[in-house]
C-alpha cells in the first residue's frame, strides 16, 4: 500500500486513514474479515460441522455491504456524505482504487465487553467493509475527507480532468 494520509478529529474518537491500494492487498484484508466472523459463527454455533458454506455466506453478507450514502457528482470531483455511525471509535480506514471507495472499521454493533483488571486486551478482529463503485476513474492522490460529527464527508478528484487550463497558442 502506498500514500496513508492520516487525520484526527476531536468531535468523534475516530481517526481516518486515507490509502491508495492494491485490489490484491484490499482482498486479502476482506477475506481475513470474512474468515473471522465465518469462524464466530462456528463457534457460536458449537462447532457443529457442515454449516462451513452457510457461515462463509452469511459472514459475507454481514461484513461486505453497500456505502449507504448521498452523491454529487461535479466535473472534477465526486462528494459523498454518509453515516459514519455504523464504526465503532478507532481508526476509519478509506482505501481508493480507481473505481472504487472502500471504508473500513470496526463494527459498532459488535463492541467487545471490557477485559478484567490485570487480563490482557485482545485485539479487535470484527472489521466491516462498506464499498462503493464509480463509472469514472479516480486519482487517490486527490481524496479529502472529514468528520462532522456521524456524518463522513468524502471528496474525491476524478483521474485525467483537466481543470482551467489555459488553451494552447501555436505560433508559426
Amino acid at each position: 500500500m502506498s500514500g496513508t494520509r492520516s487525520m484526527r478529529f476531536a468531535t468523534r474518537a475516530q481517526e481516518l486513514k486515507i490509502r491508495a491500494v492494491t485490489e490484491y492487498d484490499l482482498k486479502n484484508k476482506i477475506h481475513d474479515a470474512v474468515a473471522w466472523r465465518a469462524y464466530q459463527l462456528y463457534e457460536q454455533q458449537g462447532c457443529a460441522p457442515g454449516h462451513d458454506v452457510e457461515n462463509w455466506q452469511r459472514a459475507e453478507a454481514e461484513v461486505v455491504r453497500s456505502l449507504d450514502c448521498g452523491m454529487l457528482s461535479q466535473d472534477h470531483r465526486i462528494c459523498l456524505t454518509t453515516d459514519a455511525a455504523i464504526f465503532d471509535d478507532g481508526v476509519v480506514e478509506l482505501f481508493v482504487e480507481p473505481r472504487r471507495l472502500t471504508l473500513c472499521g470496526f463494527d459498532r454493533s459488535r463492541r467487545p465487553l471490557p477485559e478484567a483488571p490485570g487480563e490482557p486486551a485482545i485485539a479487535r478482529r470484527d472489521y466491516i467493509f462498506r464499498v462503493h463503485n464509480f463509472d469514472v476513474d479516480l486519482d487517490p492522490a486527490g481524496v479529502t475527507a472529514r468528520f462532522n460529527g456521524p456524518v463522513l464527508n468524502i471528496y474525491l478528484a476524478k483521474a485525467n480532468v483537466l481543470r482551467d487550463q489555459p488553451e494552447t497558442v501555436w505560433v508559426l
